[in-house]
């Protein structure tokens, strides 16, 4: 595996901001270096038809799947796994403290990290609060249980996380104020909140006009005044951020695919 490729990508971010559609796209692009990568949507209803319409390597597995896993694995018993997990309190469980099940759920995308060792999981997360959840969660279970099977196993996540090589955690912001402004206020909670690993937190601009600018060598003069005002605010919003341009495409799968090429500047 090349070795700026991480082993675990988590796209984050305010909702409508792209951050389904860049997850998909730096699968994509991975798949196309000849790397084998899979995509995970997280905490949200799978858009199979995209997956379909994109042949998008997919590793589709869910909360309630990840923590039937789990508890099969620790009772050595699939079949009374499935049984508790059918019951009333543990459905009851996972919404009450939903940080449990982000942490279970991560906990198995390492499990299968470490079996294949050239896998790569993009994960997309649907809110910065999922994100932040699942992060923090950790951190706080080991400070409850202090000692015991489930901080063993905080412990190994912790270790797989802390490696220098293996995580990068992408928040997505659009070009405004508002946006960057909770985009970096996002990260500093990332930076700081967490007593884990070292997340490896970057903040990106996607859908920047500027950036369309760039790629399409189009000179700032041609443009008409409200344009040239709004690139300026761009630049002073922005303050060097990898961005990504604007893509004029009506279908998801279409933006996608334009998107793809331009994921190297993210590995």
């Amino acid at each position: 595996m090349k070795s700026s490729v991480k082993r675990l990508y988590i796209f984050t971010g305010k909702g409508g901001v792209g951050k389904t559609s860049l997850a998909m796209a730096m699968t994509k692009h991975l798949e196309a270096q000849g790397l084998k990568p899979k995509y995970n949507s997280f905490f949200q209803d799978p858009e199979k038809s995209l997956w379909t319409k994109l042949n998008l390597p997919v590793l589709d597995i869910d909360l309630y799947s990840s923590a039937e896993t789990y508890i099969g694995r620790k009772l050595n018993s699939k079949t009374i796994a499935s049984w508790i997990m059918k019951t009333h309190f543990f459905k009851s469980l996972f919404q009450m403290i939903p940080g449990l099940g982000h942490m279970i759920l991560l906990g198995n995308i390492i499990d299968e990290l470490e079996k294949d060792p050239e896998l790569i999981i993009v994960l997309d997360s649907p809110a910065s609060g999922h994100a932040l959840t699942m992060f923090e969660s950790s951190s706080n279970f080991k400070k409850i249980f202090r000692a015991g099977m489930i901080v063993k196993d905080i412990d190994r996540m912790h270790a797989f996380l802390g490696n220098e090589g293996h995580l990068k955690t992408i928040i997505v912001s659009l070009a405004t104020e508002l946006a960057m402004n909770e985009a970096r206020d996002l990260k500093n909670e990332l930076d700081t909140n967490t007593t884990g690993p070292d997340l490896h937190v970057e903040v990106i601009v996607n859908d920047s006009f500027l950036q369309y600018l760039m790629d399409n060598k189009i000179s700032e003069s041609d443009l008409p005044e409200f344009l040239k005002n709004k690139i300026e605010l761009e630049k002073t919003i922005i303050h060097g951020a990898p961005a990504l341009p604007h893509i004029d495409e009506r279908t998801q799968d279409a933006i996608i695919k334009k998107l793809t090429p331009q994921m190297g500047k993210l590995v």
